[in-house]
């Protein structure tokens, strides 16, 4: 049975390997762009960087960096932050009633994932940032104004270079 009639969309075709030329310059366009980004949250005195490059990733490596994509990845993202905040809060709050709230919380997501239902805040955007953010390390110095503070540097940063990129390079088709 084909991947279409089994409800998969079929792989879109690899694309072709960069030269080492080619891609020792895009490298280094990527040492600027990080060294730039490292360097302006620094002055913010923005510290969890680790959520812009989280964003990063799952935006750039499972959505292709789509402008489509940007909306539910931002809201998973904050979702899922303040999912984490709840495991972090709830108990404090309300002791060990606030952990089973928590837990059913988790489970009314993870149903919400499994059936499609709030697709814009439940997503694998969302169950990714929840999944980081419930490490008990991070647990232990979850701030989550700078946690926002950082996944809206790394948003308007990031999306910011994708999207004049992405307009660079429509200009520069058009004849």
């Amino acid at each position: 049975m084909n991947d279409a009639v089994q409800g998969h969309e079929a792989p879109a075709a690899a694309a072709a390997p960069l030269s080492p030329g080619v891609g020792l310059l895009v490298l280094l366009g990527l040492i600027v762009v990080i060294g730039a980004f490292l360097w302006i949250t620094h002055l913010m005195s923005i510290t969890e960087v680790w959520v812009a490059f989280l964003f990063l990733l799952y935006w750039a490596g499972i959505n292709h960096s789509s402008m489509a994509m940007l909306p539910s990845t931002i809201c998973g993202a904050v979702c899922g932050l303040l999912l984490a905040y709840a495991l972090q809060q709830l108990p404090l709050l309300m002791g060990n009633a606030g952990l089973g709230v928590f837990l059913g919380l988790i489970l009314a997501a993870v149903f919400c994932q499994i059936v499609g239902w709030l697709p814009l805040l439940i997503n694998m955007s969302c169950m990714l940032f929840l999944t980081v953010g419930t490490i008990p390390l991070i647990q232990a110095g979850f701030k989550l104004p700078g946690l926002l503070m950082a996944l809206a540097a790394g948003i308007v940063y990031f999306g910011g270079i994708i999207w004049l990129g992405t307009a660079w390079q429509a200009r520069r088709a058009k004849p």
